[in-house]
């Protein structure tokens, strides 16, 4: 009998080892994922594209981003019928499959395909579960997000409904793949000079450079010739909670000090206000673990000679009782810039207030 078991055990381990092996040379000729970070592939039938289900898909994925100057969607969808999938779109790094079972289409007969007959079955009987996620699907680096239910009516609501939830899967993704390509190589140099001079630390990508390192703040940017990429960091006692009520008069205090220019003493940095966009959006959320204001709005020269959008996040820091404001502002007069932002967004979530001042 100990015999037996002693085989069976041998039998699963081979078993188990055999599988791993199979999904590791899957895995080793697969083909490496392709496309903008922001780029999605849509696959699904084209008279629901054309329906409710796909306003649904269109107020989620291609909502216009809050704080820019000009409309720029969250995501570029582009639209692929499922009877065409070829291994070239097979290769995106997003792609988004969308399927209900009451359309009796030949493109949803083909997306159909794609499920097995249990799947189908669950979708039947569980009305509750409408999505899930699978990595590395068609290609190395892949997400693929699968839509599905019973009816198109259904599947609309429920992804309005958890439309926060659907953006933040592609937009994490987005910003993995922005830190993995901006910290390809890094200034750790300037980094330890951050670590010695200021209550904080930071990764920064090659080539920016510091703009000002003195008490209470700290300004990096990098340069080209079609934008200029900034982002500070400035801090004091938490002394006053109602501080995150007037996180705009807090930017204004802090910009007018020490956004100057070196040489005109009377041009600085201020808010934009504009009657065509909402001056500021602000959310409630978790900033390396703690309590933070996410912010985003427009700035401009007091001259007026120039401006673009900002992200700022205000954390409080309950350890050492200290109130952080760190801001990423973009100039690029003419260009998109969403991912120039997705870029500052990557580089602040890596500050961290270290534990020795806690």
């Amino acid at each position: 009998m100990f015999k037996k078991v002693i085989q069976l055990f041998a039998i699963t381990a081979l078993l188990i080892g055999c599988t791993e092996t199979k999904e590791n040379l899957k895995q080793e000729f697969m083909q490496s994922a392709r496309g903008e970070v922001d780029e999605i592939i849509l696959v699904m039938d084209s008279l629901q594209y054309s329906g409710a289900l796909g306003d649904a898909i269109k107020a989620v994925f291609r909502e216009p981003i809050k704080g820019l100057p000009q409309d720029e969607p969250i995501f570029s969808v582009n639209k692929a019928s499922p009877r065409r999938l070829n291994n070239v779109l097979k290769s995106a790094s997003n792609m988004i499959f969308v399927m209900s079972l009451d359309s009796k289409s030949r493109e949803s007969a083909s997306l159909r395909g794609y499920f097995t007959a249990e799947s189908l079955k669950a979708i039947q009987q569980d009305t509750a579960q409408f999505f899930t996620i699978r990595r590395d699907e068609f290609a190395k680096g892949q997400v693929v997000l699968y839509l599905f239910s019973n009816s198109e009516e259904l599947l609309a609501e429920q992804i309005l409904n958890r439309k926060g939830q659907l953006q933040e899967l592609f937009e994490s993704t987005a910003r993995r793949r922005i830190q993995k390509s901006v910290f390809a190589q890094r200034e750790k140099t300037l980094e330890k000079v951050v670590a010695e001079d200021q209550p904080f630390t930071i990764s920064i990508p090659y080539g920016w450079e510091q703009a000002k390192n003195a008490k209470n703040f700290y300004w990096l940017r990098f340069l080209e010739a079609d934008k200029e990429q900034n982002i500070f960091v400035y801090y004091e006692p938490y002394t006053d909670p109602d501080v995150f009520k007037n996180i705009p008069q807090l930017r204004d205090r802090i910009t007018e000090r020490f956004l100057r220019d070196s040489e005109q003493k009377d041009l600085y940095i201020t808010r934009q206000e504009r009657p065509d966009i909402q001056a500021v959006f602000s959310e409630n959320v978790n900033f390396d673990g703690k309590y933070a204001v996410k912010t985003r709005g427009l700035w401009k020269y007091s001259d007026i000679s120039g401006g673009g959008p900002y992200i700022s996040y205000t954390v409080v820091d309950e350890a050492s009782q200290m109130l952080f404001y760190i801001e990423g502002f973009v100039y690029s007069p003419g260009t998109t810039k969403k991912n120039y932002i997705r870029e500052l967004d990557a580089i602040i979530s890596t500050l961290k207030v270290p534990s020795k001042n806690q």
